[in-house]
């Protein structure tokens, strides 16, 4: 039963965490999209070319099929 109670717990903690939204973990979706996640993370290093940071960034598949460009914001 312990590990039944510990198992409900760790999977609505998952369920919780994936249910919040990105921005409010600051991620914020560029608006930028890219057929495969290789363009997608070349559009990431075009966007940044010249500037000395790095910041986090996620190429996302989406329900489409497309990879949507996410970065944290400052």
């Amino acid at each position: 039963m312990k590990k039944f109670v510990v198992g409900a717990l760790v999977g609505l903690g998952v369920i919780v965490g994936a249910a919040t939204p990105a921005s409010a973990s600051g991620w914020y979706y560029t608006g930028y999209w890219y057929n495969t996640a290789g363009e997608c993370e070349a559009g990431y290093q075009r966007m940044v070319a010249g500037q000395n940071v790095d910041l986090p960034h996620q190429c996302r598949l989406d329900a489409v099929g497309v990879y949507e460009l996410w970065r944290v914001g400052l």
